[in-house]
């Protein structure tokens, strides 16, 4: 007979699958820098709102318009980006503890749950290790973040990014997350 605790385990390993099914499909469609000509244009930012590069209506400002942030507005995003990623973060991890806790030791849910959570710490690990290599380098900021599809996107605070650079900051994420080149998206910012 199962009991709501298991219920409970299993519906979240199910929305777990699908947030990672999600992940990939979206992953899949290839949202990256790419032109109409196809070429993807590695080191370009690409606005979420903007995704087809159409124009922008009721902007504020001309720097706004030219795709540049005011100086404070650039260490905001990094800022917040890691504090959004941080709050994510805890609230899965306080769900997992939570069904770990309230769980049987010896079922199989909570064998899964413990996997998630270890799966959790390690992405949140990799994503430290990787930043910390990053700011080594000589960049002043990066965020990275650990898709559960595999792939690692990274966003670069410089100018623009020389070939380079693009080939040092894959080699660290390859090193260190273990995922093909096609599954690395490097982005710069401002």
């Amino acid at each position: 007979m199962i009991n709501k605790k298991q219920i409970m385990v299993i519906a979240l390993v199910l929305v777990i699958i699908t947030a990672g099914v999600l992940q990939y499909t979206y992953g899949k469609a290839d949202f990256s820098a790419k032109g109409e000509d196809s070429i993807e244009r590695l080191g370009e930012a690409v606005y979420v709102d903007n995704i087809n590069g159409g124009e922008i209506e009721n902007l504020s400002n001309d720097k706004a318009a030219s795709g540049e942030l005011p100086d404070g507005d650039s260490n905001n995003y990094f800022s917040q980006a890691r504090l959004d990623r941080e709050a994510i973060r805890s609230r899965q991890k306080e769900e997992l503890e939570q069904l770990t806790s309230t769980g049987e030791p010896n079922s199989g849910s909570g064998t899964i749950v413990q996997e998630e959570y270890i799966k959790l710490m390690k992405r949140s690990e990799m994503e430290s290790t990787i930043e910390s290599l990053v700011k080594q380098r000589g960049f002043l900021d990066v965020v990275v973040v650990l898709g559960t599809n595999g792939s690692v996107d990274l966003v670069v605070k410089a100018e623009s990014l020389s070939t380079p650079e693009i080939a040092q900051l894959s080699d660290i994420v390859i090193r260190h997350a273990g995922v093909e080149m096609g599954d690395i998206h490097i982005k710069n910012m401002k």
